[in-house]
């Protein structure tokens, strides 16, 4: 069950995105409580049954703990069989919230959180003005794991471009050592223009593209940028790593622990393909919303 807290994006800034005001929400808004829990009324009579639920948009958060926790009580009591209750957050978010605010989110029954960490590489975030740092990503790690909610990370392929693609990869490597996520979902830098299939102003990174400041990486080596990952996260992780997207070029998945060297083999299978194949596929896949 998808229930909407806010609408749009109240950062909005990073150079890498831009994907609300492409979809026509140009603003940020915070629905009221009574809204919310109209839309539950109506969601229950059809689904009693679900067993999981994902609160939204990018930052529902910013509604209020207060709010927050009254819908996801809400929630609970009208579809009882919910087992799971997940909704995005952005670090500076959870941050700004503190230790305790977390443990009363956990409390509320929210189970786990998608962040969007992107890059564990100070520069290449400063660079997309993503607003966070590793250090506050770590603090925030640590308190979620406390609380008992667990961690989905995502982590962007592309974002230091075909110049610093290693420091990226290797620093977001090393963040997710440090804080053993529950779960890493791999995502693929796009950058769409205005004429995309979806109207709208297009990507804040093309006019970057334009005046020479950044060099988007190659299809190819954002496969690269993935086996570096692969390689330089530690063998002992229990995280989950998964290519959930259509827009990635290879698609692996399985705990890093158990099955880090088949993922790697896989990559490595694909990259053994002669060019005008792997080139072909490249193509095929694309870029999706």
């Amino acid at each position: 069950m998808l229930v909407r807290l806010t609408r749009g994006c109240r950062w909005n800034r990073c150079r890498f995105c831009g994907i609300y005001p492409q979809l026509g929400e140009h603003g940020f808004s915070i629905r009221s409580v009574e809204e919310v829990k109209h839309d539950i009324n109506l969601l229950s009579k059809r689904r009693r049954r679900l067993e999981t639920a994902f609160f939204g948009d990018s930052d529902p958060l910013q509604a209020g703990v207060d709010a927050f926790c009254e819908i996801a009580g809400y929630l609970r009591v009208m579809i009882p069989a919910l087992k799971r209750l997940t909704c995005y957050a952005r670090t500076s978010t959870l941050y700004k919230l503190k230790q305790r605010a977390i443990e009363i989110l956990a409390r509320a029954g929210l189970n786990r959180i998608h962040i969007g960490l992107e890059s564990g590489d100070p520069e290449t975030l400063r660079f997309h003005r993503k607003g966070q740092s590793p250090e506050m990503v770590k603090k925030v790690a640590a308190w979620l794991k406390d609380a008992g909610i667990e961690i989905s990370f995502y982590v962007l392929l592309g974002l230091g471009g075909s110049t610093h693609w290693q420091r990226h990869i290797r620093e977001t490597a090393r963040i997710i050592n440090e804080t053993e996520p529950e779960f890493v979902r791999i995502r693929r830098l796009w950058v769409f223009g205005c004429d995309s299939i979806v109207p709208g102003p297009g990507n804040p990174l093309l006019q970057d593209i334009l005046a020479g400041a950044f060099t988007p990486q190659t299809p190819e080596g954002t496969v690269r940028e993935l086996r570096l990952f692969l390689e330089h996260l530690a063998s002992s992780l229990t995280t989950f790593l998964t290519c959930d997207h259509h827009n990635n070029y290879v698609h692996v998945s399985g705990t890093v622990r158990d099955d880090k060297e088949d993922m790697l083999a896989e990559i490595d299978s694909f990259l053994s393909l002669p060019l005008s194949a792997r080139e072909a596929h490249y193509q095929a896949v694309g870029s999706h919303i």
